[in-house]
C-alpha cells in the first residue's frame, strides 16, 4: 500500500506544495497522515471539534493534539458547538470546516487541502447520488482533485485501510455514531452494502467500473461544452453575458446543452425555457446571477453587492468610481463621447452617480430637453447597460454629462478657457 500510495501521491500532488490534511482522529485519516510521513512529505493538521459527543468529542481533539506534539506536525484546531442543530448536522458540518480549512489555506498560504475519502464513500456518494434523484453525473462519484482539494486514498479501500493500520500498529479513535443509523449515509454503510456484498463479494470492482465510465461521459460532455460556449454565448465589453434567443429555439429541456447555464448558479431547464420565451424586461436570479429577456437576447449579468451613491469629482485624475480626469484647458473642441469641454464656470465639486427616475437633460446637437429613460431607450441600451451607465453632474445635481455617450448643451464651450473633462 505503502509504494503504490508513493507513485500515485507524486501524480496528483505537486512537488514542494505546501499541503494542510484535514483529520478527524479516525482510522481513515491517521493512516493519510502515516503514509505522508512515511513518504517524506510535510504537513499540518486541521481538526473540528463539533461538540456533538461530549466527552468523546474532546478525547478526539486531546488524542490529535498529543499526535501532532509526538510527530512535530503544526496543529489547528476549531471549536463549533453543534449539539443544538437538530436539521442538517452534516451539511451544516461540513460547510462550517471547509470555511475553516479555506481560512487556514488564505492565511497560511496552503496549497492544498488533503481528506481521507477512499473508495467505500465514493461508492456511498454514489448511492446517495442514487437514491436523492441526482439527474447529471450520478454515477461520477467524488472528484479526487476538486480546485484546492486532493483525496489521494480514493484508490484504496476501507479493508486496504484497516489492514495498513494493523500492521502499523497504529492508534486512532472509534466514531461510535458511526455505527448508528440516524443518517442517510450510515444507513447505506451499515445496511445496504451488507446486503449487496452479501449477493456479490466483488461489488466493489464493479462500482469502479461504472464511476471510471461515467468519468469518461462527463469528460467528454465537458469538452463538447467547452467547444460550443463560445457559440452561444458572448461577452460585452461590460462584462454582460448574452446569447440569442433564437440559438435555442429547437432546444427541449433535456438538452445538454442548457448545462452551460449552471455556471451562473440556474439548474432548472424548465426556469430556462420560460424566460427564452419571456417578454423583455423579466427577470430571475440565482445567488449569483441574474438573467434578463431583453428583445432577441437573454442577458446574464453577475449580482453586485455595491451600493451606489453620489462620488466627489476634483481637478485632477480620480479613480473613483471610474477613471476620469478634470483639468483646465485654455482650448476648446467641439464634445466627443470620451471627452468634453465645458465652462469653468460650474458649480463644484462635480459628482458621479448612477441614473434616477425623472432625470432629464438637453442633449448636445439637439432641440429641446429628454428624460434619460428616453434617451437610453432611443440608444437601445439593455437593462444592464442602463444601470452600468454613469452620470456627471454639478453641484446642485444638474446634468453635465453622460458619460461616454452625451453631453449636455448648456454647460458645453468650443472656444477660450474651460474645463476639459475625460475618460
Amino acid at each position: 500500500m505503502l509504494d503504490q500510495f508513493k507513485q500515485h501521491i507524486k501524480k496528483i500532488v505537486p512537488s514542494g506544495s505546501k499541503l494542510l490534511v484535514a483529520v478527524s482522529g479516525g482510522v481513515d485519516s491517521i493512516v493519510l497522515c502515516e503514509l505522508l510521513k512515511k513518504t517524506k512529505i510535510h504537513f499540518s493538521i486541521a481538526h473540528v471539534n463539533y461538540e456533538l459527543r461530549g466527552d468523546q468529542s474532546e478525547k478526539d481533539e486531546l488524542f490529535l493534539d498529543k499526535y501532532c506534539l509526538d510527530n512535530k506536525i503544526k496543529f489547528y484546531l476549531k471549536k463549533h458547538n453543534l449539539s443544538n442543530q437538530k436539521k442538517s448536522i452534516q451539511e451544516k458540518a461540513r460547510k462550517i470546516r471547509y470555511k475553516f480549512f479555506d481560512n487556514l489555506c488564505k492565511q497560511n498560504k496552503y496549497d492544498y487541502i488533503l481528506t481521507a475519502h477512499h473508495i467505500d464513500d465514493n461508492i456511498e456518494t454514489l448511492l446517495i447520488n442514487v437514491y436523492r434523484g441526482k439527474k447529471i453525473n450520478v454515477f461520477s462519484g467524488i472528484k479526487e482533485i476538486n480546485d484546492n482539494i486532493i483525496r489521494p486514498m480514493l484508490i484504496f479501500s476501507k479493508d486496504d485501510i484497516i489492514k495498513f493500520a494493523s500492521e502499523n500498529k497504529l492508534k486512532w479513535r472509534e466514531d461510535m455514531s458511526n455505527l448508528e443509523n440516524k443518517y442517510l449515509r450510515n444507513k447505506i454503510r451499515n445496511i445496504l452494502i451488507p446486503k449487496i456484498k452479501s449477493i456479490d463479494p466483488s461489488y466493489r470492482k464493479n462500482f469502479l467500473q461504472l464511476i471510471e465510465k461515467s468519468k469518461i461521459e462527463k469528460k467528454n460532455t465537458n469538452n463538447y461544452l467547452l467547444k460550443i460556449e463560445k457559440i452561444f454565448f458572448e461577452t460585452t465589453e461590460n462584462g454582460i453575458i448574452q446569447t440569442d434567443k433564437k440559438k435555442w429555439k429547437d432546444l427541449n429541456s433535456k438538452c445538454v446543452e442548457f448545462i452551460l447555464f449552471r455556471k451562473y448558479g440556474f439548474f432548472k431547464n424548465s426556469e430556462i425555457i420560460k424566460i427564452l420565451r419571456a417578454p423583455t424586461g423579466k427577470r430571475i436570479f440565482s445567488q449569483s446571477h441574474e438573467i434578463i429577456s431583453n428583445r432577441k437576447k437573454l442577458l446574464i449579468k453577475k449580482i453586485s453587492d455595491t451600493t451606489y451613491e453620489n462620488f466627489e469629482i476634483n481637478l485632477g485624475k480620480n479613480k473613483n468610481p471610474i477613471n476620469i480626469i478634470v483639468e483646465i484647458s485654455k482650448k476648446s473642441k467641439k464634445p466627443l463621447k470620451n471627452e468634453i469641454y465645458i465652462s469653468n464656470e460650474v458649480k463644484m465639486p462635480l459628482k458621479v452617480r448612477k441614473f434616477e427616475t425623472g432625470d432629464f437633460f438637453y442633449p448636445y446637437g439637439m432641440i429641446g430637453k429628454k428624460k434619460v429613460s428616453k434617451f437610453f431607450k432611443d440608444e437601445k441600451l439593455s437593462i444592464f447597460d442602463k444601470q452600468n451607465k454613469w452620470i456627471l453632474t454639478d453641484a446642485n445635481n444638474q446634468i453635465i454629462w453622460i458619460i461616454g455617450m452625451r453631453v449636455d448643451r448648456r454647460l458645453v464651450k468650443t472656444d477660450g478657457e474651460c474645463l476639459k473633462i475625460s475618460i
